[in-house]
């Protein structure tokens, strides 16, 4: 079940656009009526909680999304934002979907748990579900934790990179009581195996998100009202192949602001070298990516108001935990990239919502750093559950300066990294020895590097010796 009907009224009138994003020329072209449209009314009670009462959580995982494309999907404005908490500083600390995952379901930096990779560049020694089963990470994620503390659990969708390819047949991993997971290496939007035994072939009914959407509303109305669920939807968009779903293809024909990175054109000698020598992409393959990207997300702003509706059906959605997230970010022609798997800011920086009525403030923005290793602490500090984690609560007191860049060596021949990033500076250091410093200040693009000018030396200094501390172990191929 999807809102498919529902959807038009909700793009009419609960469309919120945040002007910092209409001046980067991201935001959707919006007709009049539709842009005074009245705010969203927050004058739901607060709901009634006692010491014993455990809130549902639905933790949504989208896949490759920018943290500036949330203008674009009205469920997630009108039904998580306006009642929630937007922060505009969530990042992660290695901008790659397996270790990212791995993060947030264990809640351990890549260099506690040390799972680097997706399970390709650099094979099954360093990353993919084979490396994650080997290491023992299976038991100790947030399914087998809410699960002991009495949580009926669900994941849906997609999990960890090879997995389809490398587990037993039948094989379900512990503390999910529904698992439905892709049996591809990655994810599909057609013609994909699902784990619990299904076929999906390339009907517009097949289409994944929606497939996906389904099982994860089924699993909501078929968990008894008094006892608390935790559901863990994962789609493959908008990742590449950059699929939307049928009604929505070409939706935004004529429609989208223009978009130039700033970086777009940043002359070669001032990239390190590997980037240099890297594919470097046009402003027309850009707007062939953006585009898509952006229909893609329409089918899981759906599917988040199906999610939604389906716990107001049985009053549950007052007291639930929502977040809404990405795996990492993406690049539009930024550094000349389009992609991910770097420290730069479009790639480590990802949209994130929280809702929690009555813990939450409604309508809100906060800027402080969050990260995806920060989200099972939170969820295990709602819940009571018990998990070791190296992230903060989220909704506590408690908040970063900074936290560490890391990463093995990756794709296009990226070279391995370590790093330092705060909300106005960021460090890295190459394993070829190259250095990089930005100024956020002064240089939001990321287009100057200030690492060996003679007068930023001592921040240099500063900011590597806190990456030093930070990035230990060191990932594989990095050496300082």
């Amino acid at each position: 079940m999807h809102l498919r009907a529902a959807r038009p009224s909700a793009r009419r009138l609960g469309l919120v656009i945040p002007a910092a994003l209409v001046l980067a020329g991201l935001a959707l072209s919006i007709p009049a009526e539709v842009a005074a449209a009245p705010a969203v009314s927050n004058a739901t009670p607060p709901p009634v909680t006692t010491p014993t009462t455990k809130p549902n959580v639905v933790l949504i995982l989208t896949d490759d999304q920018r943290f500036d494309t949330l203008s674009g999907m009205p469920n997630v404005q009108r039904l998580l934002a306006a009642q929630g908490t937007t922060y505009t500083r969530a990042m992660v600390p290695t901008s790659l979907c397996c270790p990212s995952r791995s993060t947030i379901l264990t809640g351990l930096y890549a260099h506690t748990s040390r799972l680097y990779g997706n399970g390709d560049v650099g094979g099954p020694r360093y990353g993919g579900w084979r490396r994650f089963h080997r290491l023992g990470l299976e038991k100790r994620t947030l399914g087998p934790s809410l699960q002991a503390a009495g949580y009926r659990t669900a994941l849906i969708g997609k999990y960890l990179n090879f997995f389809g390819r490398y587990s037993p047949p039948g094989y379900r991993p512990p503390g999910w009581d529904t698992f439905a997971a892709f049996m591809s290496s990655h994810g599909s939007y057609y013609a994909y195996h699902l784990s619990d035994g299904t076929y999906h072939g390339l009907e517009p009914q097949d289409y994944s998100t929606d497939v996906l959407a389904s099982r994860a509303t089924d699993f909501i109305s078929s968990t008894p009202v008094d006892q608390p669920l935790f559901l863990y939807f994962a789609p493959f968009g908008p990742h590449a192949p950059y699929t939307p779903a049928p009604r929505d293809l070409g939706t935004l024909d004529g429609k989208l602001t223009p978009y130039t990175a700033a970086t777009l054109h940043q002359p070669l000698r001032t990239l390190p070298v590997w980037m240099q020598n890297r594919r470097h992409f046009n402003q027309d393959e850009v707007d062939k990516t953006r585009q898509p990207q952006l229909e893609a997300l329409m089918s899981i702003d759906d599917a988040v108001g199906s999610i939604v509706q389906s716990l107001q059906q049985g009053n549950r959605d007052r007291d639930t935990l929502f977040v809404f997230m990405s795996d990492n970010g993406y690049f539009w022609g930024e550094h000349t990239i389009i992609g991910k798997d770097s420290p730069y800011d479009a790639s480590t920086r990802i949209p994130m919502v929280i809702r929690w009525d009555g813990h939450t403030p409604p309508a809100s923005t906060s800027g402080r750093i969050v990260l995806n290793v920060d989200i099972a602490r939170t969820i295990a500090t709602a819940t009571g559950a018990s998990m070791q984690t190296d992230g903060l609560d989220i909704l506590g007191d408690k908040a970063r300066k900074g936290f560490v860049l890391e990463a093995m060596d990756g794709y296009n021949y990226r070279p391995a990294y370590c790093g330092w990033r705060t909300k106005n500076r960021m460090f890295v250091q190459w394993n070829t020895g190259e250095k990089e410093l930005f100024d956020y200040r002064l240089d939001p693009a990321e287009s100057t590097n200030l690492a060996h000018r003679k007068s930023w030396r001592p921040v240099r200094k500063a900011m590597r010796t806190k990456a030093f501390e930070a990035c230990r172990p060191v990932p594989p191929h990095f050496h300082w």
